[in-house]
């Protein structure tokens, strides 16, 4: 079946509307890099971006790019996005190639050989010993997206390598479901169980998500402040300590059941307070 085995089955698998709609995309990492299945998506409507390995011809490319041609990475340090007129000889028409180098210390780059950030180097910078590294003027590592969605301006190409940069935040969605939820009970040797563990931790990823929204705190820029890492969405397991798992005391007052939750446990009642404050349904 292979890689474009794969894209049919994830794009029969879409609900009717979601299927006609024109807002899908494929966007997978450079394991997948291969003709066949950009041709696919383009057979399917489906526009795509697919990280691409660094062969010889991509670098030769970054001596035609000229400085004004380079625009800023959205939300990463130190990293700038290029568009070269490349494609594979076997590619659909219009697919175009993004570059982008980020700017790195040369304490962020290991001295063995086999390490993954190091195989992003320039092969020139990338034979150099450590010590040698260390006294380059810039070091930078390169990623290069080949990619048929819009790439026709600076930002608009900031944009098609940022949406790329989140394409394993599906990966989160399974480990979250598998860690915190009913993903862990599979595989069964019986498709129906199968079935219902995985509709089973896809609703509490779902519930999970909610409860995000509902819990966060909005920023500046409209992004929603959660209670995981670097204020991240929290993973489910952190939500059931903070919010299911909490201990408290049922006591009666003035004729009224009271629920005291200890020091520290407020979030429970500050999601109940905004579940209240939700509009009802018509």
């Amino acid at each position: 079946a292979g890689s474009a085995g794969l894209l049919r089955r994830a794009l029969a698998a879409l609900p009717a509307p979601a299927r006609a709609s024109e807002d899908i995309a494929v966007r997978v990492d450079a394991g997948y890099f291969a003709g066949e299945l950009a041709r696919t998506a383009r057979a399917e409507q489906v526009c795509f971006a697919i990280g691409a390995k660094r062969i010889a011809p991509l670098w030769r490319l970054l001596s035609g790019i000229a400085e004004h041609e380079w625009t800023d990475a959205i939300e990463m340090h130190s990293a700038q996005v290029a568009v070269a007129g490349y494609a594979p000889a076997d590619w659909p028409e219009g697919t175009r190639l993004l570059i982008r180098p980020v700017r790195l210390d040369a304490c962020e780059v290991s001295a063995d050989p086999r390490s993954r950030r190091r195989r992003t180097l320039h092969p020139d910078q990338r034979a150099l010993p450590l010590a040698e590294l260390a006294e380059a003027e810039a070091i930078y590592a390169y990623s290069f997206i080949l990619t048929d969605l819009d790439c026709s301006t600076g930002p608009k190409a900031a944009a098609v390598e940022h949406w790329y940069r989140h394409r394993t935040s599906v990966e989160n969605i399974f480990r979250d479901g598998k860690h915190g939820a009913a993903l862990r009970h599979l595989p069964s040797g019986y498709t129906q169980v199968n079935t219902a563990w995985t509709w089973g931790a896809l609703l509490a990823v779902s519930i999970a998500g909610w409860l995000h929204e509902l819990t966060g705190s909005p920023g500046d820029d409209g992004r929603i402040a959660g209670h995981g890492t670097r204020e991240g969405k929290a993973m489910i397991a952190t939500l059931r300590h903070r919010l299911i798992a909490v201990p408290a005391r049922l006591v009666r007052h003035a004729g009224q059941l009271i629920l005291r939750l200890p020091p520290g446990h407020g979030l429970l009642a500050e999601v109940l307070a905004r579940i209240r404050a939700l509009p009802a349904l018509p």
